[in-house]
């Protein structure tokens, strides 16, 4: 009869959680923030999926829409291996260029992400070095462009100068070396 009652004072006190519903459309409020960048209402918006040859994939999206100033997230996904266990892994973090998102985007401007093709010359592939794969989605009010590039890590030779100036743009200004699982 006590553990009745005690399951009862449980089960009753404790309240569920409730969804809060929203009142209007807003990018950071809706699920357009997963959905591909070309679909997207947002009037700027720039997703940089990198790939630095571990299993942790990291996603730099930064976005304007007409209710919200700029906003900028870095989410990490993937699976983390304890010896012979892994553990599915996300994070999502707030995040803000260096330079502050005015600065960046005229950054983003001078590359002309809107003329670049996704990668076609393969690099030399040596032995045991680690590679990096970037998949860059943006999109500038109507105007939308999707291209991937790959690049080694740390590289130390030549890549064409539009790809290795959005690599140095990555890791300039959001300084996600912090962020790897891996020694440095």
């Amino acid at each position: 009869m006590k553990w009745t009652v005690l399951f009862l004072f449980v089960f009753v006190s404790c309240s569920p959680g409730r969804e809060a519903v929203m009142p209007f459309k807003n990018l950071g409020y809706s699920g357009e923030r997963i959905l591909p960048v070309k679909t997207s209402t947002a009037e700027y918006s720039l997703r940089i999926w990198v790939n630095n040859s571990t299993s942790i994939d990291r996603v730099i999206s930064i976005s304007k829409d007409s209710l919200e100033d700029y906003t900028g997230y870095l989410t990490e996904i993937g699976v983390l291996i304890n010896g012979k266990k892994s553990t599915q892994y996300y994070r999502q973090t707030k995040i803000e260029p260096k330079s502050g998102f005015e600065v960046f985007r005229n950054k983003v401007d001078s590359i002309d992400l809107l003329s670049l093709a996704t990668q076609t010359e393969l690099l030399p592939t040596p032995l045991h070095q680690p590679f990096s794969t970037y998949v860059v989605e943006f999109k500038n009010h109507s105007q939308f462009n999707t291209f991937q590039f790959d690049s080694y890590y740390p590289y130390k030779g030549k890549i064409n100068e539009q790809y290795a100036a959005i690599e140095k743009l990555v890791f300039e200004e959001f300084e996600i070396k912090q962020y790897f699982k891996f020694p440095k």
